[in-house]
């Protein structure tokens, strides 16, 4: 009897469990494609209800700046799901860094309200690249993924970044720095503190100019009124050349000491700007192809 029962209640189980779930998508870079991507997974996934969402405004603050970026958006997703009766939605934009274009992709349960998934994935060189990794991420999820996808998604990119042949590196960019003070920043893409650098160099440069020319014609008053003043038999003519060459000698000093502080800010600076341009040289980018991150939601 017993045994009968239990059949029952797990046949009951699976025959009522006939639920379709839903998905709400947001796309923030471009609302003209949107139907298109509703159209390619409903294709992939036909057991899923797709819906198109239209108000982004609620995921255009970056969850980064969040304290738990997990739960940051619960209130509106679990707000969604009771409105628009929806199991999961799928917010994705593409964020452009230099010459670089990510595909950010968020995956929230209704149920929770929490970030379940969340991905960012270079799609610079990836043609159709955002179409394939929503049919990846939504796969995730359910454990749908077409081998396809995947072997696409490694025939356009790299899954070694050490196979890369870089066409800029840091070290490039560091010896351009070591031989003009700001050229390794222009070289990686960072214009405005290259031209910093090479403002700061310039100045210092200039201040060493100044003071070398201020210390030579110093030095040469000073002999000159050196001269004067030995040769001097009036005692007017005696106490004024005197006065100069204490003056010219003075200035000589002030120079000479401007001119060495000058060129010791400049060398150290110098050496500071070529460190600098190889931390922010270019690199090739980690995790071009990366697995999800796992987000633990703290549970209220």
């Amino acid at each position: 009897m017993k045994l009968f029962i239990l059949i029952f209640f797990l046949l009951a189980k699976v025959c009522g469990d006939t639920n379709v779930p839903s998905i709400l998508i947001f796309n923030e870079f471009d609302s003209k494609i949107i139907d298109q991507e509703k159209l390619e997974l409903s294709n992939f996934f036909p057991t899923k209800d797709f819906i198109i969402g239209d108000d982004v405004k609620p995921f255009s603050s970056s969850v980064d700046s969040m304290n738990n970026p997990a739960s940051g958006r619960m209130s509106i997703i679990r707000e969604l799901g009771n409105d628009l009766d929806i199991d999961y939605v799928l917010f994705h934009k593409i964020n452009k860094d230099s010459n670089r274009f990510y595909l950010e992709g968020q995956m929230f349960r209704t149920e929770s309200g929490g970030m379940i998934h969340r991905r960012i994935v270079d799609i610079t060189n990836y043609y159709k690249g955002h179409i394939n990794e929503l049919k990846l991420w939504v796969g995730d999820v359910f454990n749908e993924i077409d081998k396809e996808w995947v072997e696409y998604r490694k025939m356009v990119l790299f899954q070694n970044p050490e196979d890369i042949i870089q066409e800029k590196t840091p070290e490039g960019a560091m010896a351009r720095s070591l031989m003009v003070p700001g050229w390794g920043q222009f070289y990686s893409d960072k214009p405005t503190s290259g031209k910093i650098w090479a403002g700061i160099e310039a100045s210092l440069i200039t201040a060493i100019i100044a003071s070398y020319i201020g210390y030579n014609n110093s030095v040469k008053g000073f002999k000159s009124n050196t001269s004067l003043y030995e040769s001097s038999s009036e005692q007017i003519e005696f106490n004024e050349y005197r006065n100069q060459v204490d003056i010219e000698w003075k200035k000589h000093k002030d120079y000479n000491s401007a001119m060495i502080y000058s060129a010791i800010t400049a060398g150290s600076l110098w050496v500071l700007n070529g460190i600098h341009a190889y931390i922010v040289g270019p690199r090739p980018k980690k995790d071009i192809i990366q697995k999800w991150d796992k987000i633990f939601l703290n549970s209220k």
